[in-house]
C-alpha cells in the first residue's frame, strides 16, 4: 500500500544533533599534523566529524609575537589546504589588556588566505608590548600564564560567544610526552560544554614523528611555533631559536631591548630567570647582527630616568612603583643619575649592564623591607603604582630613607629645571666620578 494511503504518518527519526570541533591551532609541528590528518586521511577525526567537514573549526590566536617565518609557512601549506576542504577558520586576539576590552576576531572564513599577525596592522594587543609597557618579561615556573593569556582566553571567550551552551569537542595537539600538560588542560570543562581530547598524544607521537610526517608531506621541517621572546625553550631547542635570531634580526631586536628595560628595574627580570639573560646567550653564540642592532636601536631611542620603590611583604611579593623622574637621549640621563649621585654624595652601583643609584637596599630574610633605586633605561614602561602603596611604604621605610628620597626629589627638581644649562658629557664634569671607579657587583 502506498505510504499516503497509510491510516498515520511515522514519525521521522531523530538525528543526533551536529556537534562542533574545535581544533586549537597553535602553528607548531604537533598541532599542524593534527589538522592535517584530519583534512586527509579519513576515519582519523572522531567520529562526530561529519564526512564534508562541516562541524570542524580550526581556530588560532595571535599573540602579535610569533616568528614571521612560521606564518609563512602556514600561508603556504595549511591554509590552502583548509580552503580546498572548505574548512572554516577563525582567527583571534585579545583587543586590550582587561577583560573588558575583548577581542578582535581578525577572520571567520572558509577561504583563509592569509594570518594576521602583525598587532599593529590589525588592531590587537600584543603580548610583548603588554609586559612591555609594565617593564616585565615573561616568567618561568608555574603555569604558562602568557600561553593561558594570549592564546586560551581569547579562544575560550569565541567559543563562549559563538556557541553559548552548545556542548563541543575540542582538539589540543599535546604530543605523547606531554601527559602532564593533558592533566591540567582536562580538568577544565566548562560545565561539561568542553570535551577535550588529544589526538597527537592518543596515536602516541612525539614531536619529531610529526615534523618527519610534515616533512613527508610538504617537504620542508616544520618548526617550533613560539613567540619570539619566549622563556620556555629548551637546551635542545635553543639552535633553532638562535638560527631565527641570527636570520631576522630586525624582527627581533625589540625583545631584547625590553629585556634590557626589564633587568633595569628588576636585576632578576632576565629571560631565562636563574639561568640568565637572552642578551648574555645571544653574545655567548655570537649573534651579532642582533646585538650591534640592539646598540644602535639603545643609542636611539627616547630614555627616561626612573624612581623605583618597592615594599617587600615575603620572599616575591613586593609591591611596586615606578616612576618618570626625566626623559631624555641615553647620554643626558645617565648623566643626570650620576649628578644626583654626586649631589647626595652616593656612589652608584654598576651591576649587569646597568647602573643602579641606590637610597635603600633591600635587607634580605627581614620581613616587611623596602628598597628605591634610580636607574637610567629606556622610556617605554609606563608610570604605576598599586592603589594604597604610599601609605604601605611608608609605614615601613626608614626615617633615614624617606630623609634621603625627599632631598633626591629637591636636587633633581634643581637638575631639570628648565633654566639649567644643557648637561656636560661626564668626562668633562670635574666633580662627576669616574664611570670606571664605579663600584661593580656580580649578577645574582
Amino acid at each position: 500500500m502506498p505510504a499516503a494511503d497509510t491510516l498515520f504518518d511515522l514519525p521521522t527519526p531523530a538525528q543526533d544533533p551536529v556537534l562542533p570541533i574545535c581544533w586549537s591551532y597553535g602553528m607548531g609541528a604537533e598541532s599542524t599534523a593534527g589538522v592535517m590528518r584530519t583534512l586527509l586521511e579519513p576515519g582519523f577525526g572522531p567520529p562526530e566529524l561529519l564526512d564534508d567537514l562541516s562541524n570542524l573549526i580550526v581556530m588560532t590566536a595571535q599573540t602579535g609575537d610569533e616568528w614571521a617565518s612560521t606564518c609563512e609557512l602556514v600561508e603556504r601549506f595549511v591554509l590552502p589546504i583548509l580552503t580546498e576542504h572548505h574548512v572554516r577558520m577563525v582567527e583571534v586576539a585579545r583587543a586590550g589588556p582587561a577583560v573588558a576590552d575583548g577581542i578582535v576576531v581578525m577572520q571567520d572564513t572558509r577561504e583563509p588566505v592569509h594570518l594576521h599577525s602583525d598587532p599593529d596592522m590589525h588592531g590587537f594587543l600584543s603580548l610583548s608590548r603588554e609586559n612591555r609597557t609594565n617593564g616585565v618579561m615573561p616568567q618561568l615556573g608555574g603555569t604558562r600564564k602568557c600561553s593561558i593569556k594570549a592564546k586560551g582566553w581569547p579562544l575560550d571567550q569565541w567559543r563562549a560567544r559563538e556557541l553559548g551552551t552548545t556542548p563541543y569537542l575540542h582538539a589540543v595537539g599535546y604530543n605523547v610526552d606531554e601527559g602532564s600538560r593533558i592533566l591540567t588542560d582536562s580538568a577544565v570543562q566548562f560545565g561539561g560544554r568542553r570535551r577535550p581530547f588529544y589526538p597527537i598524544h592518543e596515536i602516541g607521537w612525539t614531536r619529531q614523528q610529526c615534523r618527519q610526517y610534515l616533512y613527508d608531506l610538504f617537504g620542508v621541517w616544520w618548526p617550533k611555533s613560539l613567540c619570539r621572546q619566549c622563556c620556555f625553550v629548551s637546551r635542545d631547542e635553543w639552535p633553532e631559536q638562535l638560527a631565527r635570531f641570527n636570520a631576522a634580526p630586525a624582527e627581533a631586536v625589540h625583545h631584547l631591548i625590553d629585556e634590557y628595560m626589564a633587568v633595569a628595574l628588576n636585576r632578576h627580570a632576565g629571560l631565562f630567570g636563574r639561568a640568565g639573560t637572552l642578551a648574555a646567550r645571544l653574545r655567548r653564540d655570537d649573534a651579532a647582527a642582533v646585538l650591534e642592532l640592539l646598540e644602535q636601536e639603545l643609542a636611539a631611542i627616547e630614555w627616561a630616568l626612573y624612581r623605583v620603590r618597592r615594599c617587600y611583604f615575603a620572599p616575591a611579593q613586593a609591591w611596586r612603583s615606578v616612576e618618570i623622574a626625566h626623559r631624555g637621549n641615553r647620554d643626558t640621563e645617565q648623566q643626570l643619575l650620576h649628578r644626583l649621585a654626586l649631589g647626595l654624595d652616593l656612589e652608584p652601583v654598576t651591576e649587569a649592564g646597568h647602573t643602579r643609584l641606590w637610597l635603600a637596599h633591600p635587607t634580605g630574610d627581614h620581613y616587611p623591607h623596602t628598597e628605591t633605586f634610580y636607574v637610567a633605561a629606556p622610556a617605554e614602561v609606563r608610570p604605576k603604582q598599586r592603589a594604597g602603596f604610599e601609605p604601605r611604604f611608608a609605614a615601613h621605610a626608614a626615617d633615614q630613607l624617606r630623609e634621603l628620597d625627599s632631598a633626591a626629589a629637591d636636587l633633581l627638581h634643581a637638575l631639570t629645571d628648565a633654566t639649567f644649562s644643557p648637561l656636560p658629557s661626564i668626562q668633562s664634569s670635574p666633580r662627576l666620578p669616574d664611570l670606571h671607579t664605579t663600584r661593580t657587583e656580580a649578577s645574582t
